[in-house]
């Protein structure tokens, strides 16, 4: 990127008109006992080739996953992404629209993001779906909020399955409400119904991850039932990928389905982008956050496409808005568009069926090493928690140095997991790497294990 740097007079004409004669004058308000005053400890003036030169040292100091060998996941993936994806969405067309306020002029961002909502609403089992969610978390805690809105009532049930971040996100978000927000507890690492039955009330939101946090395949049937039995109401936090196999959101009652859709074409960057989904029953449409776009006919009959629902304050009245969602992440659903038409129906639950084998490869290779077990038993999609006979972080630690990352030690939420690990396996894993997995979780925890 271009450093431009502004010129004296450019610096001068905009003090004159915000009406200051120095950067001094803007930081007058500061106390004086909060600004620093010495010389900053940084090296001096750097010609163009030196800069250069230091910042790819410094770029040198990253490492990207194709750089290591990752079983890392808990929510953000590494996943193949086919070349037409980044070609497609490198097009000038989709890469510089930001909000497509002038129909008559964005028709083919309009239309992208037409594709995206008619491919979410079919994955997920359910009638609508919206665009411009931040991320998973955050599209779950937006859900919970259309729940409150509906049913008057400021209860949300939450099993300790839930993802860590949505959970922590969620209690940001009600934090100022007065909202409740009951914990339920588990029953070998899935929901149990009993104690969510138990949790809820007439009007109470229900948030509950499937495939779960620990790659557990939530009791749905039962969970639905239960919450059916109770006039609550729903919201399903799903792994898009595996509604390739499992039933969808929409055939088990759920109100609601939200999730991260980062696997689906958009690479496991640090931070972002990432892009959340949501889809709703037809009879919340007007209550779903972000825009919805739809299709219709010029006065020549001609298909065209436009925002008919925008939900946020710039837009109506502050008191009805839904939502302050602003931000369009069009370019990422442009991406998870392309890959799923690239992929179809048929390719999507090839892959989903592959990392499922693949996942259970690994959970087998991963059992046969010495004080290494599975610590849940139930069925599982994509990932999986082994129990090692040390402590996780320190394992996870010392083969980050040998360039493996192994999983996710889940000390970091649970207190009561000090030797659990959170693997994730893709497509892009071979047995090959699998079995190195093992091998090296299997050295360091018998070295481990003599000290």
């Amino acid at each position: 990127m271009p450093y431009v740097p502004n010129s004296d007079r450019d610096r001068d004409a905009m003090l004159r008109a915000v009406g200051v004669s120095s950067v001094e004058d803007l930081l007058a308000e500061i106390p004086e006992d909060l600004r620093f005053r010495g010389d900053l400890d940084v090296p001096g003036p750097l010609s163009e080739l030196e800069l250069e030169r230091h910042m790819a040292r410094l770029a040198a100091l990253n490492r990207s996953l194709d750089d290591v060998l990752s079983f890392d996941g808990a929510g953000i993936y590494d996943q193949a992404i086919p070349a037409a994806v980044r070609h497609v969405c490198g097009m000038p067309q989709f890469s510089t629209a930001y909000t497509p306020y002038q129909a008559e002029a964005s028709q083919g961002t309009l239309q992208a993001i037409y594709e995206y909502q008619t491919l979410i609403a079919r994955l997920t089992g359910m009638d609508v779906a919206n665009a411009s969610m931040y991320d998973g978390a955050t599209a779950a805690a937006e859900a919970v909020l259309m729940g409150f809105g509906v049913t008057r009532k400021r209860r949300v049930a939450v099993p300790r399955s839930v993802h860590p971040a949505v959970r922590e996100v969620l209690a940001t978000f009600v934090a100022a409400s007065g909202a409740e927000v009951v914990d339920v507890p588990l029953a070998g690492g899935v929901t149990d119904v009993g104690a969510l039955e138990d949790a809820l009330e007439e009007g109470t939101v229900a948030l509950v991850g499937h495939p779960n946090f620990f790659g557990l395949l939530e009791p749905v049937t039962g969970i639905s039932q239960a919450v059916e039995r109770k006039k609550a109401w729903l919201v399903a936090s799903v792994d898009p990928l595996s509604l390739a196999l499992l039933e969808p959101p929409g055939s088990y009652g759920a109100e609601v389905a939200v999730g991260e859709g980062q696997c689906l074409g958009s690479p496991a960057a640090y931070g972002g982008p990432l892009l959340g989904f949501m889809a709703a029953r037809r009879r919340h449409i007007r209550r779903m956050p972000g825009r919805i776009i739809g299709a219709t006919a010029d006065t020549e009959g001609r298909r065209g496409y436009v925002m008919t629902l925008q939900t946020r304050e710039q837009h109506i009245r502050r008191e009805k808005a839904t939502s302050n969602i602003c931000t369009n992440q069009g370019l990422v659903a442009l991406a998870t568009t392309v890959y799923l038409s690239l992929l179809g129906k048929d390719g999507l639950r090839e892959l989903a069926s592959h990392v499922a084998a693949r996942s259970h490869y690994a959970a087998d290779a991963l059992s046969r090493v010495d004080g290494v077990r599975l610590r849940f038993d139930g069925p599982f999609f994509r990932e999986f928690v082994v129990e090692l006979p040390v402590d996780a972080a320190r394992v996870q630690s010392e083969l980050r140095t040998a360039g493996i990352w192994p999983g996710v030690s889940l000390s970091r939420w649970f207190d009561d997991m000090p030797n659990s690990l959170l693997v994730a396996v893709s497509e892009r894993h071979s047995r090959e790497e699998i079995d190195t997995l093992a091998s090296a979780i299997g050295a360091v925890t018998e070295r481990r294990g003599a000290e």
